[in-house]
């Protein structure tokens, strides 16, 4: 068996662009792939969406099972918090105007709004969950589809649907099904958006505005990614002429998406004086990510393990019980204040913490004071061989870059950021998960476009 790596040129797309520019019929290769009409010199057009179809099913089914097999009245992790906001909203306010906590964004508390009753309310919250994954693995589905053909459009939608991390929360009253859904969504409004002419690409615009600005409001880090893929199309658009078109409607769906967020940052920046305040939580983060104390490795610790665990309260207990009767903006830049201090004192051990917590992102170890769970393993593997095979597309994709069109690049640089953000503040596999359906795109496209494997006697 050889591995042989082709430099793919797609004449049929500069026949097209010449076309469009003479006034024939708009045909694009997204176009084309979504039309089912076979194209020469391409990879086969992929026929009918029935194992897409199947899969959305199968997703839709499993996570409907576990919505109903784990669900309880006892609330785990983060649903406290979230319920807490969306009961909030019930009565016509988010935060307590006197004290204001901006924890997270309004994104997944409005989605909960009619489902604060307790009890079956929350269990139909929990079903939504299977809406929204199915959702995902269909956006991921036609996505992969129009660029790295039927075989790699349902793998990736497997993974993204059955992800281990998403399985494993996928019950609970969690972010992590919503925002999966709208980065999908956003990602396939995304490349109609940047592939379709004219007039057909203004829906397109408009969509992928609207699923990352409500992805922006459900995981406000992401308006962090948003202003920076911004900035760097800004950057680009003097040097990159080819990609000008691709760059301005970048430019248009970040501006549209921020515009979706200007009334929250509006009510932040009311109640906090602070200009561009997506949440008042970020002190915290940093604080425990420049902690280098012994056996502390950057992990993160809740109020109550700060005070309760005895490794981690020995050099925290006092420090919380202080500033935690402060107001939240005092208690922000205390966080901060301590955080600069250990960082100036030791920064080969916070830059120790980085290391262990771009480990941490993907597989969930090392975690201070704390044993590992056999569920790492599994993490290791899928997420192992998903950086993998990404590096060796990426390598392939930078010495082949013209094989890519724009908007894989670009969504390459918007996910970078979000990885890059990532990896500074104590991080999880949950955040992880999120990158995954972008990094499959640009892996399938890159190897369907440039690796093939031929059968050859000795």
């Amino acid at each position: 068996m050889h591995l042989t790596v082709h430099g793919l040129f797609f004449a049929q797309r500069n026949s097209r662009r010449r076309a469009i520019s003479s006034g024939a019929r708009e045909t694009l290769p997204f176009q084309y792939w979504l039309m089912d009409q076979p194209e020469p010199d391409a990879a086969p057009a992929p026929k009918g969406h029935l194992w897409g179809l199947l899969i959305v099913v199968t997703v839709l089914v499993a996570y409907a099972a576990l919505a109903f097999m784990r669900h309880s009245s006892h609330l785990v992790w983060d649903e406290v918090r979230y319920l807490k906001y969306a009961e909030r909203l019930t009565h016509g306010y988010y935060v307590n105007p006197g004290n204001p906590d901006f924890v997270n964004g309004p994104g997944y508390p409005i989605v909960l709004m009619p489902f604060t009753g307790g009890g079956e309310a929350w269990l139909w919250a929990r079903l939504l969950n299977a809406f929204f994954m199915a959702g995902a693995a269909g956006f991921v589905w036609l996505t992969v589809r129009c660029y790295a053909g039927t075989a790699w459009a349902a793998a990736a939608a497997v993974l993204v649907g059955f992800h281990p991390t998403l399985l494993w929360m996928g019950f609970a009253l969690m972010t992590e099904p919503l925002a999966m859904f709208c980065l999908c969504g956003f990602v396939w409004s995304f490349c109609n958006a940047l592939w379709l002419p004219g007039r057909q690409a203004r829906r397109w615009i408009i969509s992928a505005s609207l699923f990352l600005g409500w992805l922006v409001l459900t995981r406000v880090f992401f308006g962090h990614v948003l202003v920076a893929t911004a900035c760097a199309c800004l950057l680009l658009l003097p040097f990159l002429r080819a990609w000008g078109t691709a760059l301005r409607r970048t430019l248009l769906i970040m501006s549209g998406a921020f515009l979706l967020c200007v009334p929250y940052l509006a009510h932040t920046w009311q109640k906090t004086g602070q200009v561009l305040c997506w949440s008042t939580n970020s002190g915290e983060l940093l604080y425990w990510m420049t902690s280098t104390h012994s056996g502390e490795n950057g992990h993160w610790f809740s109020i109550e393990d700060a005070q309760d665990v005895p490794e981690v309260a020995s050099e925290h207990a006092e420090f919380y019980a202080r500033t935690q009767a402060l107001p939240v903006l005092e208690r922000e830049a205390a966080f901060k204040t301590m955080a600069m201090q250990w960082l100036k004192a030791d920064p080969k051990g916070v830059f120790y913490n980085w290391l262990c917590n771009v480990v941490r992102l993907a597989f969930g170890f090392p975690r201070s004071h704390q044993e590992e769970e056999l569920r790492t393993v599994v993490l290791v593997f899928v997420n192992g061989v998903l950086i993998l095979l990404a590096s060796v597309a990426g390598l392939i994709a930078l010495r082949r870059w013209r094989s890519l069109p724009a908007e894989i690049w670009l969504l390459q640089i918007f996910i970078a950021f979000y990885l890059g953000g990532s990896s500074l503040a104590p991080a999880l596999p949950r955040y992880f998960v999120l990158a995954v359906p972008i990094l499959l795109l640009g892996l399938a496209a890159t190897f369907h476009r440039n690796v093939r494997v031929s059968l050859t006697r000795s």
